[in-house]
């Protein structure tokens, strides 16, 4: 039985009455839609089902119209449901069982109901929870209640995570706890923001008690106190230290580009070495076509590397390399101490590169111009072989 049809079978239920596994009413069809709700569980849902009048044992899938039967429910086969707010904390304490859930109390359902406050505090407490137990340096569980372990240079510290309804109806929270969650953990400096966050948190609870109540009521003023200490923690970023990075990002970027130009050079040579020794192999005196034939073929083949793999790799470093530059450039052009850094790679851009990109062309026309020439010679050795191999042939 789905959550919608148990909730409306749990409204139309009378005399109702808890029990040590759930509760037991009184159920009457009072029409079909009746007979249709109640034939919706299944054997192993029902704990008990009995006629009022005479209490034998009915068949809920055989009960007809005007019939009254006492129902039994055993409400471990449905996690979804709760009688009230208290039953549904003590179940979820630490995150939801269930993305939904039906509090009878409350007639709240989760996915279709209003915004509840207490719902709605209890869901913060969580997020709370949860990103306490990112920042924490690990967690267990003692006597059925979580604690979080923070480290502190000069000590550990833990705190208990218990509260109650209390806290949940008290809470007010003026901050993100999502946009706290982003600006702590979704960083490249994560483990700096953590150390700030943990020590304010054990600054504060140093001072009152280390009690999860007491987060709770002190969440924004510690959420107030970290932005803070990471504010002055950036303000003690010195120019040198941007000049230093920025250094150390345009002694990669150079290197980058003259190791492709020296992978670039080796092939300049060694393209022309190579169709050469190809050549070098020709028989001129058109003895040995088979072998002749061979080397057109692997002269072929030589091509098809140079053009569509070696030199287009090539063009993709160079490309890449210069997108890069655009982007670090545009990145520290406002600073003017770093002029002859943005000076420099506005060279490397404009002339170096495109200088590569011309002599990468003057290969690709060369390539070409070479494979021309090893194709004519061999025609130029063989073509009556060929034109005689070609009149052989069967038509």
């Amino acid at each position: 039985m789905d959550i919608k049809h148990f909730i409306s079978f749990r409204k139309k239920l009378q005399n109702f009455e808890t029990t040590s596994f759930g509760f037991k009413g009184l159920f009457i069809l009072k029409d079909s839609t009746d007979e249709e709700l109640i034939r919706k569980f299944s054997d192993s849902q029902i704990r008990e089902i009995y006629y009022q009048e005479n209490q034998n044992t009915a068949d809920h899938k055989k009960l007809l119209i005007g019939e009254k039967v006492i129902v039994l429910i055993d409400l471990s086969k449905f996690d979804y449901y709760y009688e009230d707010f208290k039953e549904f904390l003590a179940s979820n304490k630490y995150g939801l069982k269930n993305e939904d859930f039906y509090i009878f109390d409350l007639d709240y359902h989760h996915s279709l109901s209003e915004k509840n406050r207490k719902i709605t505090n209890f869901l913060k407490i969580q997020s709370i929870i949860s990103f306490l137990k990112k920042l924490s340096t690990y967690d267990k569980e003692t006597k059925g209640l979580l604690e979080l372990f923070f480290n502190k240079p000069d000590k550990i510290c833990s705190i208990i995570i218990d509260y109650n309804e209390d806290n949940i109806v008290n809470l007010s929270l003026m901050k993100s706890i999502t946009d706290l969650n982003q600006h702590v953990f979704e960083t490249s400096d994560t483990e700096t923001r953590i150390k700030l966050f943990t020590n304010e948190l054990m600054n504060l609870l140093s001072s009152k008690d280390f009690q999860f109540r007491t987060v709770l009521k002190n969440w924004d003023l510690i959420s107030g106190s970290y932005r803070n200490s990471f504010q002055i923690y950036l303000s003690e970023f010195s120019f040198e230290k941007i000049k230093t990075s920025s250094q150390e990002y345009f002694h990669e970027l150079t290197d980058r580009i003259y190791s492709t130009i020296n992978k670039f050079s080796a092939y300049i040579l060694a393209i022309p070495v190579a169709y050469i020794l190809i050549l070098r192999f020709f028989d001129f005196d058109g003895e040995n076509f088979a072998k002749d034939s061979f080397l057109v073929v692997i002269g072929l083949l030589y091509f098809i590397v140079i053009w569509f793999v070696l030199l287009n790799n090539l063009s993709k470093a160079f490309e890449t390399i210069e997108n890069d530059i655009s982007k670090f450039i545009k990145r520290i052009r406002n600073e003017e101490n770093l002029t002859e850094i943005t000076e420099s790679l506005e060279n490397q851009k404009t002339k170096l590169i495109p200088n590569q990109k011309r002599k990468i062309m003057l290969v690709r026309i060369v390539s070409i111009i070479i494979l021309i020439m090893t194709i004519g010679a061999y025609l130029l050795i063989y073509l009556d072989k060929i034109c005689e191999l070609l009149n052989e042939s069967p038509h």
